[in-house]
């Protein structure tokens, strides 16, 4: 049925939200299943880390997840208490000392979600359940090989009916006074401050390592590997199934380096917990902030294909964008008359351009949801007191919507790069398509030049570009490969290696071209999404 005669569109209409967590009643009734979430219910599927671009869809999943699932739990990183991790001047002195705590951050994990999944299984809530528990798992567990694990969870079971933040604030003082312990009557003096690290001699330093290392590496690894192997034995029953789900890493709930390496802990400690056949651990990550979670913490022996079989990449093709589109202007259009079926031609010129209006948008978005959704959006604006919207509409909302995709981009990658607003201006007017070195050498050093005196000193990998090309550290043809880049990192702009190929995208937010590869004559094409922000030429 085609949408009814009487329909016009109203200045509050709207078919979503930008962020999932805001949307939730559109959500529940317009989610398109793409095959994800049932790779995710299926605990016997390796797939448990979300990963994709901003909008791409993952809290969507991961609030589908929590809704279809009645044993879900959801653990928001902002209320671990890890702010006591990061304030505690014990661990950092033996962090800057060289001492390695990412067993320790494993550790905090699985205690955190062994915890969990226990308290929800016994529905230990309160004094009374926590005692009948406890006296259970002594009778019920009595062998040698669950002997360590009920001794770990008799240790902390007092607690276990108090905030996930208190058991992390319990666990990392226990660790505290073994640090401070095991420094012994010869460093009683040591006040445990930065500046105590500067006026240690090498030999000091290396002795204080190696005894908190040994703490470290000992802080009852072993008892909670048992706890895992106790955990399955637990949960044996394949209709109880339980799901840890976290998201929001991305947000600035710890300071930097703290945040990557708890970030690399719990993507270990993901898929250690993949032997407990009947529990999960769902995670959602972007690309880039999981990059650059291996990228800063890599250590000697690490592998980073291991963790490929756990990542559940976020991608949607032209059909299931439609299915997006056209479920959403169903419900908008059924909230005000009886149920109809409309699609998205009902409601909008079928082409322009001599183009499908649907690809026309899809080719202004990254292939996201929420691209798509922002973009109607605003074409609804557009078309207040009208049953359709026109070319003319559609082209107005464009404007609006390439603006504000761009501000979107430079809040999605600020931690890496502050000032890429003024960076990608040098895009400004120049072609749809072009090749590296016809950004001349004054057009850079002009730039250079102005950023400098507006911006002062900055220590961003852009910054640092444009003082270095100032300074002739590095030449125009470096700078340009250096932004080019960064830019090409983030979506705007799509990088050409060879004339006969392709332009390279990194929508779905994985890199396919390296830096090296960027010659001075490599084609740079502008997204479409930002032709109309960048007056793009033809």
């Amino acid at each position: 049925m085609a949408k009814p005669d009487k329909f016009r569109f109203k200045k509050s209409d709207s078919i979503g939200a930008a962020a999932a967590e805001q949307d939730s009643q559109l959500l529940e009734s317009c989610f398109i299943n793409t095959g994800d979430l049932d790779r995710l219910r299926d605990c016997s599927n390796p797939r448990r880390i979300i990963v994709g671009r901003t909008g791409a869809g993952k809290t969507a999943l991961l609030l589908k997840l929590a809704n279809a699932e009645s044993r879900a739990i959801e653990v928001q990183p902002e209320s671990l208490a890890l702010a006591h991790v990061s304030n505690s001047t014990i661990l950092r002195f033996f962090s800057e000392l060289g001492v390695r705590l990412d067993i320790f951050f494993r550790l905090l994990w699985r205690h955190v979600f062994t915890v969990e999944i226990l308290k929800k299984h016994f529905q230990i809530d309160n004094e009374a359940a926590k005692r009948s528990f406890l006296e259970r798992i002594k009778d019920v567990f009595q062998d040698q090989r669950h002997r360590r694990a009920v001794e770990y969870i008799q240790k902390w079971g007092q607690h276990f009916w108090e905030d996930t933040e208190y058991r992390i604030q319990e666990v990392t003082t226990t660790l505290e006074n073994s640090l401070k312990a095991s420094a012994g009557a010869k460093f009683s003096a040591l006040k445990f401050s930065a500046e105590d690290v500067s006026n240690l001699s090498v030999t000091e330093k290396a002795e204080l390592i190696q005894r908190a290392q040994k703490v470290v590496n000992e802080v009852q690894i072993k008892e909670l590997s048992e706890v895992l192997r106790f955990l399955d034995d637990v949960l044996d029953d394949r209709q109880k199934r339980y799901f840890v789900v976290i998201d929001r890493l991305d947000e600035d709930w710890i300071e930097e380096n703290l945040r990557l390496r708890l970030i690399r802990a719990l993507v270990e400690t993901v898929k250690d917990f993949a032997q407990v056949k009947n529990a999960k651990i769902v995670v959602a990550l972007r690309f880039d902030l999981l990059e650059r979670v291996f990228r800063r913490t890599r250590d000697s022996g690490f592998q980073e294909e291991k963790f490929e079989s756990l990542y559940l990449p976020v991608e949607w093709n032209r059909d299931e964008l439609a299915n997006v589109l056209d479920s959403r202007i169903n419900k908008l259009i059924e909230g005000r008359y009886a149920k109809v079926d409309v699609k998205w031609q009902d409601v909008m010129v079928k082409e322009i351009d001599k183009q499908n209006t649907l690809d026309y948008m899809l080719a202004r978005t990254m292939m996201r949801p929420r691209d798509l959704i922002q973009f109607f959006n605003f074409c609804i604006a557009k078309a207040v007191d009208r049953p359709q919207i026109t070319v003319q509409m559609l082209r107005e909302g464009e404007g609006e919507y390439s603006r504000d995709r761009l501000r979107s981009i430079a809040d999605e990658w600020y931690a890496d790069y502050p000032n890429l607003l003024e960076f990608a201006q040098l895009l400004e007017g120049r072609p749809r398509s072009f090749r590296l070195h016809e950004i001349s050498e004054l057009d850079c050093c002009d730039f250079a030049l102005n950023f400098q005196v507006r911006a002062g000193t900055t220590r961003d990998d852009l910054s640092q570009a444009a003082a270095q090309l100032i300074d002739a550290a590095i030449d125009a043809c470096e700078f340009r490969r250096i932004v080019i880049y960064a830019l090409y990192t983030v979506g705007i702009v799509g990088l050409r290696t060879q004339s006969n190929e392709r332009p390279s995208w990194t929508s779905t937010g994985r890199r396919s071209v390296s830096r090296s590869e960027v010659a001075p004559d490599a084609g740079v094409a502008v997204h479409p999404m930002f032709w109309r922000v960048f007056h793009s030429k033809i």
